[in-house]
């Protein structure tokens, strides 16, 4: 937590700890000065610095978020009540100054200067440098948010793409399979077996965010096996893997649905079926292809 904290303000501690030592540099180069170091010079900086320090934190990570959008009237009027602060705070230091700078500044008449002037183009870029990283960081916020709900949309249509497989492909295949058993096919034992495969899998294995390629080449194995019981004219149905297909992480049931089109837009009962599907190796990733014939039909009208 420590480190987690110092990575993210470590650029914040080395800028507020230059200005704190800013004044006493010149000591560096001119020793001879020390004798003339003032102790209430070097309180009212360190005042000063804590004064902003506390400002720009509190409008950063209370003031800004709570009010920059929806309230700006109540912001404004927290920041113009920062620098009514400040200015006295500044008075309050020249009044008890032991040097006698109230009655310096007035007789010089730049107190107006010294009070207002000064702290407030000092105030102001520090309440400007405030709201420009609130305003990054909740752009920053912003953008992850927007990645969450992107991400929580993907996994929602995913999990309405799984229900709507089931119903359907049930039906279907549960009818294909009391054909098989009053044909008394010697398929039937197997295709039950590829059902409940098929189940499990959509059932108990893609409920995370990922799956292995390879299982969902399986699953795919099965579902065109029992989908090839359905043609009403016997085709080609392939299903090709390169060699050298490596395997990795993918979604689940990414490619199940293009398996579904195919049959579903690439089958009749006048045309042999021919589709294809394949996987392939490519630089960075995988390549899939489903092919199937385009069905037309002609419309003919009868008088």
């Amino acid at each position: 937590m420590i480190g987690r904290f110092f990575r993210k303000f470590y650029l914040h501690i080395v800028i507020w700890t230059i200005l704190l030592f800013l004044p006493f540099i010149t000591y560096l180069y001119q020793p001879d000065k020390i004798a003339d170091f003032k102790p209430y010079s070097a309180l009212s900086h360190l005042a000063n610095i804590i004064f902003l320090a506390s400002n720009f934190y509190l409008l950063c990570y209370y003031v800004a978020p709570k009010y920059f959008f929806g309230r700006q009237k109540t912001f404004k009027l927290l920041i113009f009540l920062g620098f009514i602060a400040y200015v006295a705070l500044n008075y309050a230091i020249v009044y008890f100054n032991p040097n006698g700078e109230l009655t310096h500044f007035t007789k010089e008449n730049i107190l107006f200067v010294r009070l207002v002037i000064g702290p407030g183009i000092i105030y102001s870029l520090c309440m400007i440098t405030s709201s420009m990283i609130f305003l990054y960081d909740e752009q920053a916020r912003q953008k992850e948010l927007n990645k969450q709900i992107a991400l929580e949309k993907t996994k929602a249509e995913l999990t309405i793409l799984k229900l709507q497989i089931s119903p359907h492909f049930l039906f279907n295949t549960l009818n294909n399979i009391r054909w098989l058993i009053r044909k008394q096919s010697p398929d039937s034992e197997s295709t039950i077996i590829k059902l409940s495969e098929i189940l499990r899998y959509i059932l108990y294995e893609v409920d995370g965010p990922q799956v292995e390629l390879f299982k969902e080449i399986e699953h795919m194995r099965n579902f065109i096996a029992l989908q090839t019981l359905r043609l009403p004219i016997a085709g080609n149905v392939n299903l090709k893997i390169e060699n050298d297909l490596k395997n990795r992480m993918i979604p689940p049931l990414l490619f199940i649905h293009f398996v579904e089109n195919a049959f579903k837009y690439g089958v009749d009962s006048k045309t042999a079926p021919e589709i294809t599907f394949e996987f392939v190796e490519i630089p960075g990733g995988i390549a899939f292809t489903s092919r199937n014939r385009i069905l037309v039909y002609n419309e003919t009208t009868s008088k």
